[in-house]
């Protein structure tokens, strides 16, 4: 297959998106809609408004990406109550937090569950994120809590959907972007261009779309061979990070009841060095040494959605193929062993299948059921080249599991009060092979089984008033080892074998939803306990990577969303919130004296105890035609958090905003980000290596939009 995209490809997309520079607003401004307006399927029920979904949900479409600023998923962390971020290496390797959820770090299989459309984004053995930009996105649902039932293994603490836009069967629709920016402590310059081309080939029947971009992002780390005391820089400026998307999407609807998409996309991620450094103001590395570091990804993803109407029942089927190749090189010292140079890479692939049935009458019963197989691999190797001598080693994991689920519900009082239960049955078939001088070599199997449900009572009083509370369990597999790193484990006095038991959860919760002053004020509010069982943590007894599951766990918790239409024409304000308390519980001793944060009463580790973000957006005429101006400001903050290793992270804070002129074509603007210039650290590894926001940026954009 191929690995890269042409330089063809490259020079076509950036022609478009220079005759049409992009990704504008749609012709209804966006702050006139409302966040519940947003249309949602992440029930499976089939479409819904926010304020009918009786779960805790948000939403952003992707005017409101646009506004806010929000690029990538990084920066949509900082707009989800509960969600923290966790382990980063660079561009690629990122992993979050929701609820607590998560808080073991990039180990094992993600807990949070990552959907493009309608496939899944999963890899065993590596809970990162798919790492796509905001390119041509319809919309973003966020699902706090297990979702178990419905999106089965890896949605413990939650899911995250990208909706990519989709061809218009009827109307030709060009879109684009282009983007110049200065960033603080960079001597280049930030840019980017991105385009989007929708085209029907048969008039309400067959329609294409490919979008796709390049972004550069400057360097502004300086590296050094060793410490800085010693001289100048190696390179100056030297992480500077570069992103390549492509995707096509055809969509075939042959007659009004069929339709069927099929969908291929590439991304491909690059930056020099990694993000971890030595110190963050000024920016600087020394821990390389004189290695030339990097982190690199190729991704493709490709994947048929096929969705037939019956009249009293929809059948929907998606199938998808996921390639999945990165890594990073870097230099390292490991002790009496010396310094060298360090290269860890992953190689995945995932084939996954789901079918789905759901009813579609107007009756009160409403039930969906459906089926899931997934046959996936991921080879994690390493290759240390060291002073006094050279060690590599992999793991290759391989998964074959398949769930079948369930959910019913039904409407008594006309509607006004629905319960609702649903289960799911998860199997999995894991084997592994490993070798290395460090873990022992190995190989085995492992089965485990799982039954996750879901139960929940929905109040439906008005159309303006929602609330429900629910009871859900969640669960991650469990992560494979050598015999000899589980041996080490119950050297030190925890219990451990060569495949962990899987961790799981139970989500006690209860929410509302309301509008209220016809529509003008939107209020979400949800409380919530979450109880942990057999978390897995990784540990280094007697110096060697291994793991275990390490004991119990409590989180309790608010969640508060709110919208303001305001009295004065065209100013809305927007603040999401979370507090949370979480403790560790029973757990093993031999533990806290290898993680002495880990222990009885302790927070949980990379978990922030509040976090909240407002938003305002103003937007005024300019004369009579449809030339406006437009004002948007975001403050989040995020508490301090407690790494795996005791290292204290402080609260930070970020702070953006644009503002411009648009009409229904085209909109520039001028927009800064980051601009307190809080530099963290947002990460830190064994208390020495640090990552945190980019610099302060200010820059221009122009986005315009044909149809």
């Amino acid at each position: 297959m191929t690995r890269r995209l042409t330089a063809a490809a490259f020079t076509g997309i950036a022609h478009i998106a220079l005759i049409t520079p992009v990704m504008a607003q749609d012709a209804a401004s966006t702050t006139e809609s409302s966040d519940s307006d947003i249309v949602v399927t992440a029930s499976r029920q089939g479409s819904q408004s926010l304020i009918d979904t009786p779960l805790a949900i948000q939403a952003f479409s992707g005017e409101q990406l646009e506004e806010r600023g929000i690029r990538e998923t990084t920066d949509l962390v900082n707009s989800i109550p509960g969600a923290s971020p966790g382990e980063q290496v660079g561009s690629v390797i990122k992993t979050f937090s929701l609820r607590g959820v998560g808080a073991a770090g990039g180990i094992g299989d993600s807990p949070i569950g990552y959907y493009i459309d309608d496939v899944p984004f999963a890899i065993p053995n590596s809970p990162i994120a798919p790492p796509l930009r905001f390119i041509d996105i319809d919309r973003i649902e966020v699902l706090r809590g297990p979702q178990g039932t419905l999106y089965g293994q890896g949605s413990a603490g939650g899911t995250i959907i990208y909706h990519t836009r989709e061809p218009d069967l009827d109307n030709f629709e060009m879109r684009g972007e282009a983007t110049i920016a200065k960033m603080d402590d960079a001597s280049a310059l930030n840019y980017g261009v991105s385009a989007a081309i929708s085209v029907p080939l048969i008039k309400d029947r067959l329609a294409i779309r490919i979008s796709g971009g390049y972004d550069k992002r400057a360097g502004y780390v300086d590296i050094f061979s060793e410490t800085p005391a010693t001289g100048g820089p190696s390179f100056k400026n030297a992480n500077d990070v570069t992103n390549r998307d492509v995707r096509a999407v055809l969509l075939w609807q042959p007659t009004d009841a069929l339709r069927i998409r099929a969908q291929a996309a590439h991304w491909e991620p690059r930056q020099n060095y990694t993000q971890s450094i030595n110190q963050l103001e000024p920016a600087q590395q020394w821990f390389s040494g004189t290695t030339r570091g990097y982190e690199n990804g190729n991704f493709d993803l490709y994947s048929v959605s096929v969705e037939y109407d019956a009249g009293a029942a929809i059948l929907s089927s998606s199938t998808s193929y996921l390639d999945a190749e990165y890594g990073y090189l870097t230099g390292q010292t490991f002790g009496p062993l010396g310094t060298g140079a360090l290269f860890n890479g992953y190689d995945a692939r995932s084939f996954a299948q789901e079918i789905q049935l759901r009813s579609n009458g107007d009756g009160p019963f409403h039930w969906l059921v459906g089926g899931f197989y997934q046959n996936a691999k991921a080879l994690f190797s390493f290759d240390a080249n060291l002073t006094a001598l050279t060690i590599s080693g992999f793991n290759d994991t391989r998964t074959r599991n398949y769930s079948a689920f369930g959910e019913i519900s039904y409407d008594l009082f006309g509607g006004k009060l629905v319960p609702l239960v649903g289960i799911r049955y998860y199997k999995d078939n894991r084997r592994f092979d490993a070798d290395s001088i460090l873990t022992g070599t190995g190989s085995g199997q492992t089965k485990p089984d799982k039954v996750t449900w879901r139960a929940n009572l929905s109040w439906f009083p008005t159309d303006d008033l929602t609330a429900f509370v629910t009871v859900s369990t969640g669960f991650r597999s469990g992560i494979t080892q050598t015999p000899f790193q589980a041996s080490l484990v119950e050297a030190s006095g925890i219990p451990s074998s060569i495949a962990l038991a899987p961790d799981t959860l139970t989500n006690y919760e209860a929410g509302i939803k309301a509008k209220l002053a016809d529509g003008r004020v939107q209020l979400g509010l949800n409380v919530y306990r979450i109880d942990f069982k057999d978390l897995q943590f990784g540990l280094t007894p007697f110096g060697v990577s291994a793991f275990a599951n390490v004991g119990k766990a409590r989180t309790t918790g608010v969640d508060l969303e709110a919208r303001w239409r305001t009295p004065i024409d065209g100013l809305n304000l927007g603040a999401v919130a979370n507090w949370n308390d979480s403790e560790f519980r029973d757990i093993y001793p031999a533990v806290t004296a290898s993680l002495p944060n880990v222990a009885n009463g302790e927070r949980l580790s990379s978990t922030a105890k509040y976090n909240y973000r407002l938003d305002a957006d103003f937007e005024r005429p300019l004369g009579s035609g449809d030339l406006r101006f437009f004002l948007n400001g975001a403050a989040s903050r995020t508490s301090s958090r407690v790494m795996y290793d005791g290292y204290v992270v402080r609260p930070y804070s970020l702070y953006n905003a644009s503002a411009g002129i648009r009409t229904d074509r085209w909109e520039l603007s001028i927009f800064g980000e980051n601009l307190a210039d809080e530099r963290g650290p947002s990460f830190v590894r064994n208390s020495l290596l640090l990552a945190g926001p980019y610099p302060r940026t200010i820059g221009l954009r122009l986005r315009t939009t044909i149809d």
